[in-house]
């Protein structure tokens, strides 16, 4: 049963990554295909000892396993909230203190607090109210951890590339702010990234997408492409949209933009964090493109991963709250006949 389980995942896995990765289900079904396959080789090898022990393959493949087990195991409580905390701490030294860069700290704290101080104070291993809660939202976080780790995953996969030349014709690179008329570094490492994607498919086109936020003294795009000028990029190859003010205007917008024939042959290029949410937006406006990632620095990574997880759980608010009321009925279900 447990290999018709592994292997019904793995062909829906790799149906989804050729048909339409631009699902958080691309990360969670590969992550539910390496679970399933675990618990397979742990069953056979419980079941059948001596054939399995003449399989190295099988052997290694099962340690490789165990060891990726362990690391999750411990990657939460040993990694994660140290993670959270100090790239917390490190953001709100660089970036000031602003409730958008609180992200990461408070939820380090909220991890602390539940998993160290609440089990410090109340009896979680005996039934009762404080058990009841303590369980309960275990069960949340659960649904919480397994949501990011699969966005988080989908996004890695959907910037995987086999070549380089994917026959684009166009490149849509998004705005992320200016420092006076320039591009900030963040924005640049997105330009970069976008002219090398541009350069490895011949024939493309540029588009700058970014308007001209109020504290600024020109359009993102403006700045966008003079500094893609100035990196050698042809000014016939450029495309300005400079009306957006938001990841959705920037994808209609630039697609107002693009030839009718020439819609299904396009990147986005946006910052690594940012690419899965903005590849949802692009399924919703029903836009065929794939997506680039453009590398950012880890201290601001985590927290702006937090705000995109954020931003994801808001646009599928419905999907959520289905959820969550799903989970606490089935929870009320076990907890009243135990």
């Amino acid at each position: 049963m447990l290999l018709i389980l592994f292997l019904l995942s793995a062909v829906l896995w790799i149906a989804v990554m050729i048909f339409e990765r631009r699902t958080i289900m691309s990360g969670f079904l590969l992550l539910l295909t390496a679970a399933l396959l675990g618990a397979y080789l742990i069953s056979l090898a419980q079941s059948a000892p001596e054939w399995f022990s003449a399989h190295i393959l099988l052997h290694l493949l099962l340690d490789a396993e165990l060891i990726f087990l362990g690391i999750l195991l411990v990657a939460y409580p040993v990694a994660m909230i140290p993670l959270f905390f100090i790239g917390g701490i490190v953001l709100l030294k660089q970036e000031g203190i602003k409730f958008r860069n609180t992200l990461a700290l408070g939820l380090a704290a909220a991890f602390i607090a539940f998993d160290i101080i609440y089990p410090f104070f109340f009896e979680v291993t005996a039934s009762g109210p404080a058990a009841y809660i303590y369980w309960y939202m275990t069960l949340i976080s659960l649904l919480f951890v397994i949501e990011l780790a699969s966005f988080v995953l989908s996004g890695l996969l959907n910037m995987l590339h086999f070549k380089k030349d994917q026959g684009l014709a166009y490149v849509v690179v998004l705005g992320a702010g200016l420092s006076g008329d320039k591009p900030t570094p963040l924005l640049r490492s997105r330009i970069d990234k976008g002219i090398e994607v541009y350069r490895n498919n011949p024939g493309a086109r540029l588009i700058f997408s970014g308007g001209q936020g109020s504290d600024e003294p020109v359009p993102e795009s403006r700045a966008m492409a003079n500094y893609a000028m100035e990196a050698g990029v042809a000014a016939e190859d450029i495309i300005e949209e400079n009306r957006s003010r938001n990841t959705e205007e920037n994808l209609r917008l630039s697609s107002a933009l693009m030839d009718a024939g020439a819609k299904g042959k396009t990147a986005v290029v946006t910052s690594s964090y940012h690419l899965m949410r903005a590849l949802l937006i692009t399924r919703r406006l029903k836009l065929r493109c794939i997506g680039y990632g453009a590398v950012t620095k880890l201290y601001f990574s985590v927290n702006a991963i937090l705000r995109e997880y954020a931003g994801y759980i808001r646009d599928t608010r419905r999907k959520w709250i289905f959820k969550l009321v799903l989970l606490s009925v089935i929870y009320l279900i076990f907890v009243y006949n135990h």
